[in-house]
């Protein structure tokens, strides 16, 4: 059982959103950035 592309891009836009969320707790965390950088780099090639 896969994923529809729609489907896929809700589950990043959610990931995103709960790492920026993290992001204002610890802003200076270097490793959620880089997550929340692959992230959005995804979400832009699936566009």
């Amino acid at each position: 059982m896969g994923l529809t592309n729609k489907q896929f891009q809700g589950f990043i836009r959610l990931t995103i959103d709960k790492l920026k969320k993290a992001l204002e707790e610890t802003p200076d965390n270097v490793e959620l950035q880089e997550l929340l950088d692959i992230y959005q780099a995804m979400l832009e090639d699936g566009s």
